[in-house]
């Protein structure tokens, strides 16, 4: 009895071993470079790349990542990180990268930017930057799997100074990265993944938080346990375009081999189902995608299909499917968005439908001002761009709401001011405003809004007359008369006489000797004895 129990006792022992070398294995043949470039010298600085660097380092190194990470990094930094990375993932069987940080996209190539980069020669592209063919090289090969993650489509002035060197001839530089195409990549029969911060040729954001959206996104999904990465990469587009409220849609481009999970690939233990709560007679059924039989991995295609679509008829086919899926809001917000009219129609009804807004108001909603409760969806759908943004907070200001400039920035002042607004009209104060709520603080503003504008006009118009300097007043040059001609007769018979010169100094014949005997004359023509004598 006790040969046996040590018998299991040891073969338990082994097992353990094994497993725990598979997973050390694992880890060996897991390879990530992260870099993340803030602190630029010939541009401005980034808030969050160095952040979002240092985020996804830590995500991946508890994913069982061997991590070589680098922030705010030169050309040479870049180098060095890049060349380490190619020879310790050579032989791995996932090899990652992650770079946050200014990018830029000539004649349809990419280019990741260090931060001591001064671009103002087309030269200076093959010299000062590395080129987004360098890291598809530096991806090991076959059977390995290769990721690209790009959050590096920002605003960038140093495409803009490098622009205006380039020959006219030549295409210029264009806002965001470049489209590329994986499918013909020969990187390994594992297959390549790239991933953008946003659409090709479109600008991402840093957002208002200690990470930009799109990183902060990632980190929450890419590994998460049992969720393969494109349909981790699909849960982050519908995140990111939803707090975007459209304005940046992250994509990536795959030709995978396989399946690739970054977190475990098991989901962990799902929780007891508690017993559902029986349906009012009132109620509409709820259908979602486990109850019609389709499916999670079903759904999250046709969702992937849509978003990568972009049409009406997608989003719809989606909704039609998935009434009640995990996409459905996104999705109606999408679909609003795509029918609404152009921007011209919108300024030429908005006045007339912001009075009619308050006049067509449902007696209930009128009688129960907690029922309009502003959220992120509900400001979305009043489709404010820029100029309206500004427009709302000039109507804040005007009212007397503490906040810093008109920019065209929703930021936290702007937020604390619609909640304070809310509060004193007796709406829920959440910060976000619905339709109702917009149309009813135009009405409230509007003379208010006026006179703000008068105020600013008449004090951008006093600085101006300060600025101007003001000139001399030139003396009057004096008027030079004609003489009578009875003058001129007189003066051209008797002419002046010519002013006599002075008379010069006369020459003298001598000049004086002094010596030992005293001073004496002699003619000028002579000299002065040589010795002991002087003249003058």
């Amino acid at each position: 009895m006790r040969f046996w129990a040590a018998t299991i006792g040891f073969l338990v022992l082994a097992a353990a071993i094994l497993l725990r070398a598979d997973a050390s294995a694992a880890e060996r043949n897991r390879v990530a470079l992260v870099i993340g470039n803030s602190k630029y010298v010939y541009a401005p600085a980034l808030p969050n790349p160095a952040s979002d660097a240092r985020l996804m380092a830590e995500v991946l190194r508890k994913a069982g990542f061997n991590v070589i990470e680098g922030v705010d990094l030169d050309y040479a930094g870049m180098r060095d990180r890049l060349n380490k990375f190619t020879e310790a993932s050579y032989d791995a069987d996932t090899a990652l990268i992650y770079y946050a940080g200014h990018g830029m996209q000539v004649n349809g190539k990419n280019y990741l930017i260090p931060v001591d980069a001064e671009l103002t020669a087309p030269a200076h592209l093959k010299t000062r930057t590395v080129q987004m063919d360098e890291l598809l090289a530096a991806l090991p090969p076959d059977p390995a799997v290769g990721i690209i993650i790009l959050d590096a489509c920002r605003d960038n002035p140093l495409a803009r100074t490098l622009a205006a060197s380039l020959p006219m001839s030549r295409s210029t530089t264009a806002p965001g990265l470049a489209p590329i195409d994986v499918s013909g990549s020969d990187v390994g029969s594992g297959g390549v993944l790239i991933a953008f911060a946003t659409d090709p040729g479109a600008v991402s954001y840093d957002g208002n938080g200690g990470n930009s959206p799109y990183t902060a996104s990632l980190a929450r999904h890419l590994a998460e346990p049992g969720v393969e990465i494109q349909s981790a990469l699909t849960r982050v587009r519908g995140e990111v375009t939803a707090e975007t409220d459209g304005r940046q849609r992250p994509w990536h481009n795959a030709s995978l081999g396989r399946e690739v999970f970054i977190g475990p690939q098991a989901p962990p233990p799902a929780a007891p189902a508690q017993p559902a709560p029986q349906p009012s007679a009132t109620a509409a059924p709820a259908v979602s995608a486990g109850a019609d039989g389709r499916g999670w991995e079903i759904e999250q295609r046709v969702w992937d299909e849509a978003s990568k679509r972009n049409t009406l008829a997608h989003y719809e086919a989606y909704l039609q499917q998935f009434p009640n899926g995990a996409f459905a809001d996104l999705a109606r917000l999408n679909i609003d968005q795509l029918k609404k009219p152009p921007p011209t129609a919108v300024a030429n009804a908005q006045n007339e439908a912001s009075r009619s807004a308050i006049a067509a108001e449902p007696p209930a909603t009128a009688s129960n001002p907690q029922a309009d409760v502003g959220t992120e969806l509900t400001e979305s759908a009043i489709g404010l761009d820029r100029p309206g943004k500004i427009d709302l907070q000039e109507r804040f200001l005007a009212i007397g709401y503490d906040l810093d400039a008109a920019d065209g920035d929703l930021g936290a002042k702007t937020r604390r001011a619609i909640g304070q607004w809310q509060e004193a009209n007796g709406l829920p104060p959440t910060t976000f405003l619905t339709p109702k709520q917009y149309a009813r603080l135009k009405l409230d503003t509007e003379d208010a809004l006026k006179t703000y504008r008068t105020e600013r006009a008449s004090e951008a118009q006093a600085k101006k007359q300060e600025s101007v300097v003001p000139q001399r007043p030139q003396k009057p040059q004096p008027v030079v008369r004609a003489k009578p001609k009875r003058q001129q007769q007189r003066e051209a018979a008797n002419p002046r006489p010519a002013p006599k010169p002075e008379p010069t100094a006369r020459k003298s014949a001598f000049k004086y000797c002094t010596g030992i005997d005293g001073t004496f004359q002699i003619p000028a023509s002579q000299r002065c004895p040589l010795s002991g004598y002087a003249h003058y």
